[in-house]
């Protein structure tokens, strides 16, 4: 069985046989934004949601989309149905389109490409709940202020990630030029400090994720102290428990930062208990 189940501009290919030109804006440049969301038992998690922040990010980069949400929305349902799998992740990009030639000059395209990749979504690795994630932190050069848009330039989150591998990590934490908290490389970070739920502030330039506007929902509905707030370096080391969050991956536990355990050294008891509460609301959802 193939792994890959992939819409080019309304047709269905897999992994060996899905094709993108070589002069497309999103290859040569960049040039576009993109969706990362999943299944569950062949719902998309949040949908119109991630087409809402699609829109956004391509607004934000001046990319006047050339199909409709509804065509979208349509695409991505054909390629759900058609997929093998129930659970499933689903990466939606929208190319500002194919140069008819080299240049940076948008006018040499005319129409966007629609990319819709999926493969089955596997259940977590046990061990993530039972000895939690180990991260460095990386200090970026990005000093883009608000909420930023999700497009194809990731290059500084992939030297980050690259960074964690190299110093025996699983991820990185991400601190922007002043020293505060941001980030993880796909993924919001969060801090237990007093039975206090905290993690950062849009306006320091991270990604509005789904999974965390969710998460916000489940404390307010199980009466949990949960905010906003700006965090420094001591603030994540001095920290009772720490976790990240992202659609493909829910919660997950942080436990070693820079070679220093978090408490005990183990998955935090609210950590987890906040993954239940998040688990059930998903489930009631879908």
């Amino acid at each position: 069985m193939k792994k890959f189940l992939i819409n080019i501009n309304g047709e269905l290919f897999d992994e060996e046989t899905a094709k993108i030109s070589v002069f497309d804006r999103g290859f040569l440049y960049a040039d576009s934004v993109y969706e990362a969301t999943r299944s569950f038992n062949r719902k998309v998690f949040r949908l119109p949601l991630h087409l809402e922040r699609l829109f956004e990010s391509a607004k934000k980069i001046e990319l006047t989309p050339s199909y409709s949400r509804q065509e979208i929305n349509d695409q991505i349902q054909k390629t759900v149905k058609q997929s093998p799998f129930e659970n499933i992740s689903i990466r939606i990009v929208l190319t500002r389109g194919t140069n008819r030639d080299l240049g940076l000059d948008p006018s040499l395209c005319s129409t966007n490409n629609l990319i819709i990749i999926t493969k089955e979504i596997a259940d977590n690795p046990k061990w993530w709940l039972e000895q939690g994630l180990k991260v460095v932190l990386f200090q970026k050069n990005n000093t883009e202020t608000g909420p930023i848009a999700k497009t194809g330039n990731y290059q500084e989150n992939m030297l980050a990630f690259k960074f964690s591998k190299e110093h025996g990590a699983d991820d990185a934490l991400m601190l922007n030029p002043k020293g505060q908290l941001c980030e993880g490389t796909t993924s919001n970070v969060w801090i237990i400090k007093d039975n206090i739920v905290k993690t950062p502030p849009l306006h320091l330039g991270i990604l509005d994720g789904l999974t965390r506007q969710a998460l916000f929902e489940v404390c307010r509905r199980h009466s949990i102290h949960c905010h906003e707030t700006v965090l420094t370096q001591q603030d994540l080391l001095n920290a009772d428990e720490v976790f990240i969050t992202s659609t493909t991956r829910n919660l997950v536990p942080i436990t070693t930062i820079e070679n220093k355990a978090v408490a005990d050294g183990l998955p935090g008891s609210l950590t987890l208990k906040l993954l239940g509460l998040y688990l059930e609301f998903v489930a009631k959802e879908y």
